[in-house]
């Protein structure tokens, strides 16, 4: 991806509404004692100022392995920014279904890792390497996306395809609320690695010369769900 979207080393006070959790969104809490074991959990809602509602990951778990009028720990990821907080568990239920309610934070400790949220993809796309400085004429090559956000691409390759600094045209084509949308994009590569089972090359790209147009597609791709 990007090497725009570089990772800060600090943490910082933020409210949780400004986490932007969303519902499934996966977390890892641990009770405030010694020995207690991490639970892989996930968000269910909250209401500022008031309680968060969390569960137990997975249909097969029995609780939420909190206690009430326990301190917990709460960790997770946005896909943005990796946070935590402490919490009062100020009551877990069974019905209509497990989860614990705890205490709204105050604020959690928040480490921005990406500027642009990435979308986990598997999409048949085609590419185009422009040659002496010119898209005319250059084949399409098949590749797959494997992620997006608003300011780059990875993208799954046969081969290399390039070095770093090489430029690239991305053809993204999709359907949107029944309505089919294809942009094409610059680009520039990033990264480029093999695959841990070396069956092709994993190519990171960020995006180069955005209209108006493309941000505003490339946004609503990110945050709503697309078929191809």
């Amino acid at each position: 991806m990007s090497q725009n979207e570089s990772t800060s080393a600090e943490f910082t006070k933020l409210s949780l509404k400004s986490l932007g959790l969303r519902p499934g969104m996966a977390l890892q809490t641990r009770r405030m004692v010694e020995g207690a074991p991490k639970n892989e959990s996930q968000y269910f809602s909250a209401i500022e100022g008031k309680g968060v509602m969390i569960g137990p990951l997975g249909a097969d778990s029995k609780d939420t392995g909190l206690t009430s009028g326990e301190v917990c720990i709460v960790r997770g990821f946005t896909g943005q920014y990796e946070f935590s907080f402490l919490s009062k568990v100020l009551q877990t239920f069974d019905q209509p279904f497990i989860y614990a309610l705890l205490a709204y934070p105050e604020f959690v400790e928040a480490r921005l890792v990406r500027q642009s949220l990435r979308t986990k993809t598997s999409w048949p796309t085609k590419i185009k390497i422009p040659k002496d400085g010119t898209i005319a004429g250059a084949p399409e090559i098949d590749v797959t996306m494997v992620d997006l956000s608003t300011a780059g691409t990875m993208i799954k390759a046969n081969s290399a395809l390039g070095a770093v600094g090489d430029a690239m045209l991305v053809y993204i084509s999709a359907t949107m609320e029944n309505n089919p949308i294809s942009i094409a994009l610059e680009a520039r590569v990033c990264h480029c690695n093999m695959a841990p089972n070396k069956d092709g090359f994993f190519i990171g790209m960020s995006f180069k010369n955005l209209s108006q147009q493309d941000k505003l597609a490339l946004n609503f791709m990110t945050q709503t769900p697309v078929t191809q």
